[in-house]
């Protein structure tokens, strides 16, 4: 795929510095040249990875879960386990999700660190905890959210309010429950809106950070306001999006707890508790995490930088691929557009069930592939190519088409752009009059 010269030479120099710090894991490192083109960096990055989980696999191949060697600890890069039968008491020491010059965990008293297998099964562990308390408390849900958090605090039977971020809530009153607010970093409209709720009527933050790089000005501001006002902190994250270098290195999440230093004996003993509950909700779901999953990338000095500078070229081609789009279809096509900038969506004109836009996505796909785009059919986000798949839209209460454009060269989204607009109106999937856009 042919790339302007003037973006050539920034853009495989960065390819080239993501495949050294995974290549560099290895106990041999492959000698590769850098990436000529879009393709070539891609399938390096799988390669190598693919190698380095075989590597860690073939040395850990002799442990199941009641034949084990003789030593209770093991290692991946940076990360250290200590572990006894399934893994039910897993230890793991390793990097700070949360680096302290970027948020306020450093100065907390309780900063506590479990990890899980998905970002999912993280925030199910922290809510089944909470469920377990003789008073389960009323969970705030902001109302364009996370659909799969929802339906799992719905299955569990909490009392959930759908909460607009602009909206007051009631203060503290005796008569009611304990309050827990999700702050969801996926959410379309203004995130920065969660820090004009008023602290006191709220017990407890869980926050899930997904969408946004670990070091995120917007992560750094909610903890220091939680904190800050006495909020006991709870972040949870899934790690297999934009903390792999778009590789998929392995399912994995975690939950981070974190308390003011001079928070009263109560809080304390609330979070410490929780966090107990916690650990035995993963165990008791089976949801530790596998060992093999640890990215041993994580811990090297160049990952941090390559990660947070991928984040930002996503989120820069996110804003391009809109106003694209929007030019290209004469402002006739609806694109939304979300604060995290790691996707956007196409609201088709008229309603469209599920497998409908599933395979409207596929064809979608199909099409632009066709014409040498790095997209796939995928339903994540943070590759160096671009994933589009159906998605329901929890604003407009209707199925729509999500793009997410990833780590590509400008040049790419451009096309990308153009051609989704001419299939859009192709499939006649457009609006008939000029439509609406939410700000980028």
């Amino acid at each position: 795929m042919s790339i302007p010269d003037r973006e050539h030479e920034a853009y495989f120099k960065r390819k080239a510095r993501e495949i050294e710090v995974i290549n560099r894991c290895l106990q041999a490192p492959l000698a590769l040249p850098s990436p000529t083109t879009l393709a070539e960096a891609v399938e390096r990055k799988f390669r190598i990875a693919g190698a380095l989980r075989a590597e860690r696999s073939h040395e850990s191949w002799a442990i199941t879960e009641t034949a084990r060697p003789g030593t209770s600890r093991w290692s991946a890069g940076a990360f250290r386990f200590r572990f006894g039968y399934q893994r039910a008491d897993l230890e793991v020491r390793g990097p700070a999700i949360y680096p302290d010059e970027a948020s306020a965990h450093a100065s907390a008293a309780l900063r506590q660190t479990l990890y899980t297998g998905s970002g999912m099964s993280a925030l199910g562990s922290v809510f089944v905890a909470l469920r377990w308390n003789d008073d389960p408390p009323e969970v705030l849900v902001p109302h364009d959210g996370y659909g799969e958090t929802r339906e799992l605090l719905d299955s569990l039977g909490f009392g959930v309010r759908s909460l607009a971020l602009g909206m007051r809530v009631g203060a503290v009153s005796r008569c009611r429950p304990r309050r827990v607010l999700i702050a969801d970093s996926s959410v379309r409209s203004d995130f920065e809106a969660y820090r004009r709720l008023d602290p006191a009527a709220i017990d407890l933050i869980v926050f899930d950070t997904t969408c946004f790089w670990r070091t995120s000005s917007k992560i750094a501001r909610l903890d220091r306001w939680a904190l800050r006002a006495g909020v006991p902190l709870v972040c949870v994250r899934s790690h297999a999006k934009l903390d792999c270098l778009g590789i998929e290195y392995g399912r994995l999440g975690s939950i981070v707890f974190a308390l003011r230093r001079d928070a009263s004996a109560l809080q304390r003993d609330r979070i410490v508790d929780l966090a107990r509950k916690t650990a035995d909700a993963i165990r008791l779901l089976g949801a530790a995490p596998v060992p093999t999953h640890f990215p041993p990338f994580a811990g090297l000095p160049d990952y941090a930088i390559c990660s947070a500078v991928r984040t930002a070229a996503a989120m820069r081609n996110t804003r391009r691929l809109a106003r694209t789009i929007r030019a290209s279809s004469r402002n006739r096509m609806a694109v939304t557009s979300y604060q995290h900038g790691m996707y956007l969506t196409l609201p088709p004109a008229g309603d469209a069930t599920a497998p409908d836009l599933k395979q409207a996505a596929a064809e979608l796909c199909g099409t632009l592939a066709a014409r040498g785009l790095p997209v796939k059919h995928a339903g994540s986000f943070g590759f160096d190519f671009a994933t589009i798949e159906w998605f329901p839209d929890p604003v407009l209460q209707r199925n729509v088409i999500r793009v997410a454009p990833g780590d590509v060269p400008l040049s790419i989204i451009d096309r990308m752009g153009i051609e989704i607009a001419r299939w859009w109106r192709a499939q006649g999937m457009a609006s008939a009059t000029p439509v609406a856009f939410a700000a980028d």
